[in-house]
This record gives structure tokens, C-alpha cells and sequence, in this order.
């Protein structure tokens, strides 16, 4: 199972810039909406934690993970609420989309029915339920125990999901109690400091972005061109890179990762597409795997009207670091066009063993 919102609401984030993040005394940390405040979260210091926002609509989202391995998966992902739908957004309804989301969790669930439950703390209110699939599939991001639900905050509406593949995982009651005691703030999360030495490192050289990061063997260097950082972008998460090319329509992004966390690219597929599905999004077309060097890459369109919007997913594995690359374009030219501009800027980058 790799479900962040099934049932309850489709979220796309693609394209995005990483979210302010930053720790409060205790266990808390604050995570950014943009323009509207933070949502705080106590969560055990131990996660690690990937964070992306939008602006439009503004929106935080925010994963857990184990400090190493991937026994959980946590995904939260909280909405502003245009203060003119505000008064719509009631315990009721909230009750009800949860509802609805539990009716079609257990069509695949080895529950016949999946029971409600209310999710109460000194600000906020909501619901979730929890399902056992019935043929979960095996290998790392597969899992077979899902908690799902939705909470509201302040003026934020939140959906969360909580993976796991232990039935009595510690981390699914920490998780339920961090969304009981959440608050919302109309502070921002300041931006956490580039120079933490597990984050991300973004120099100019010779006309072309040089990417490090302290724990990795790896430099790679992405070529300038119209390419510029993306605010915020080497902020939240701390392997996370981000790049636009506005003129272009071009977005380059991605993490570095470790090594033994890349299940291998079909494996790596599935369980992308099978996470999109679950949010409503568009099925991709004309998928193509393919090498590139040492890049194994995934081509794939997006549909949107009246363009193409055209990806290029690749991986590079070497010295304990796996890159996950992502670079996409959206025109109005045909997609091969499209997909042989995003493979003559892959070309260009260059991965190399530090000194």
C-alpha cells in the first residue's frame, strides 16, 4: 500500500518548492503553509522528515520516516482554508469524507467494515480509520496496515496516512497523538540554515550548479543554462534540490538518498503510480524505461490541456548514494520534442566521487 489520500482529497505536488521547517522546544516542529502561518506537529526527533510546499493552493506536505530503513511511511498534508469556505468545513462534513474514504478502503481491506474514530485535542477535531490489505505486495515502500484520516485546524484542513507493516507499530499511535495535540500558528517557520552539515550544498561553478551533500561520495553538476534556485530550496528537507527554468517551462528536482533505499526502478514505479492513483491524478502516458549512461530513467507524459507536459525520472546509484533526478517540461510542442529536451539537459550532468 502507498496511499496518501485516497477517498478523502486528491493533492498533486509537483513542482514544488521545500518548506520552511523548524524545531520548537521539545519534540515540536513547525512546518510552513505559505502566506498562512504554520502547523505544529510533536513528533519523535528520531524521524526523518521530507517536506515540500505550494502556493497554490497554500499547503504544506510533510513525510516521516524511520532514521534508517523504511518500516512506516507517515504523510501528512495540511490545506489553507479560503476563509469563505471556512464556515462549509464542520465536524460533519470532515466525519462524512472520512466516511466515504473508509467505504472505499475496504473494497481492498481484509475488513468488511472499517470503523471511524474520532481524533480530539485542545485545537482540533477530526477522524480516521485503519485497514489491512488484503494482498499487500512485498519489498521496500509496500506495506500492509494503513491508518488514513483527515483533522482541521485553525484554518488548516489536514488529511494524514499512516503506513506500516507491524500491526502493533508504536509509530501509528505516536502519529494519531501528534494530530490530537497539533496546533496552527499565524508564525512562519523560519528557514532552517543551509549550513546544517547534513544538508544539501549548492555552488556555482563554471557556469553549472554543483550539488553535495556532507554524507554522500558524490558531487553532481547540473549545467546552469536558464536554470535558477527555487526559493527556499535548499531548506526543510535536507538532501532536497530544486531548480526552474521559467522561460522554459523546465523544472529539475530531487533527493539524495541512500543507496540501499532504491528497490530498483520497476519496483520504484509501481509504487509511484500506484500513490497517484490513489490521489485522483491522471494515470501517466506513454511510459518508457530506458538507459542513459549510468542514469536508468523513466520517460513519461503528464496529460494537461492544451499541452504536453512531459518527465523525465532517472537514478543513479554509486558509493552508497542513490539520486533520484526528476525534470519536466510542459509545452505546447509535441512530447518527443519535449522528451528530447529534457534528455539533452540529462546528458549534460555529470556525477563524480569526491576527492
Amino acid at each position: 500500500m502507498r496511499i496518501d489520500s485516497a477517498g478523502l482529497i486528491a493533492l498533486a505536488v509537483f513542482g514544488s518548492s521545500v518548506a520552511a521547517r523548524a524545531e520548537e522546544p521539545g519534540n515540536v516542529q513547525r512546518f510552513s503553509v505559505p502566506g498562512h502561518g504554520s502547523l505544529l506537529l510533536n513528533v519523535p526527533k528520531e524521524w526523518r522528515v521530507a517536506v515540500h510546499a505550494l502556493q497554490d493552493p497554500a499547503s504544506a506536505a510533510v513525510r516521516f520516516r524511520p532514521a534508517s530503513g523504511d518500516a512506516f511511511s507517515v504523510q501528512v498534508t495540511a490545506v489553507w482554508i479560503d476563509p469563505g469556505r471556512q464556515a462549509k468545513v464542520t465536524p460533519e462534513s470532515i466525519k462524512e469524507t472520512v466516511r466515504d474514504g473508509a467505504a472505499e478502503a475496504v473494497r481492498r481491506a481484509v475488513e468488511k467494515e472499517a470503523k471511524v474514530v474520532e481524533v480530539r485535542g485542545k485545537e482540533t477535531i477530526g477522524y480516521y480509520f485503519s485497514v489491512t490489505d488484503q494482498a499487500p505486495s512485498s519489498g521496500p515502500g509496500q506495506y500492509k496496515h494503513m491508518t488514513q484520516g483527515a483533522f482541521l485546524i485553525g484554518p488548516l484542513m489536514t488529511v494524514f496516512t499512516v503506513l506500516h507493516r507491524d500491526p502493533g507499530a508504536a509509530e501509528k499511535q505516536q502519529a494519531i497523538q501528534a494530530f490530537a495535540n497539533a496546533t496552527w500558528s499565524n508564525v512562519q517557520a523560519p528557514d532552517a540554515s543551509a549550513s546544517d552539515g547534513g544538508s544539501i550544498r549548492v555552488e556555482e561553478v563554471n557556469q553549472a550548479y554543483q550539488l553535495s551533500v556532507p554524507a554522500s561520495r558524490l558531487v553532481m553538476t547540473i549545467p546552469r543554462a536558464g536554470l535558477k534556485k527555487a526559493p527556499n530550496a535548499a531548506n526543510g528537507s535536507p538532501t532536497y534540490f530544486y531548480f526552474v527554468d521559467e522561460a522554459q517551462s523546465i523544472s529539475v528536482s530531487g533527493w539524495f538518498e541512500p543507496a540501499q533505499g532504491f528497490p530498483g526502478i520497476r519496483k520504484f514505479w509501481e509504487g509511484e503510480t500506484k500513490q497517484w492513483s490513489s490521489r485522483g491524478l491522471p494515470a501517466p502516458q506513454d511510459v518508457s524505461f530506458t538507459k542513459l549512461g549510468d542514469w536508468d530513467t523513466i520517460l513519461y507524459d503528464v496529460p494537461i490541456p492544451g499541452a504536453t507536459n512531459s518527465h523525465v525520472r532517472a537514478h543513479w546509484l554509486q558509493a552508497g548514494t542513490w539520486i533520484d533526478l526528476h525534470m519536466s517540461l510542459t509545452s505546447v510542442r509535441p512530447s518527443t520534442e519535449s522528451r528530447a529536451t529534457l534528455l539533452a539537459l540529462l546528458k549534460g550532468v555529470r556525477v563524480k566521487q569526491k576527492d
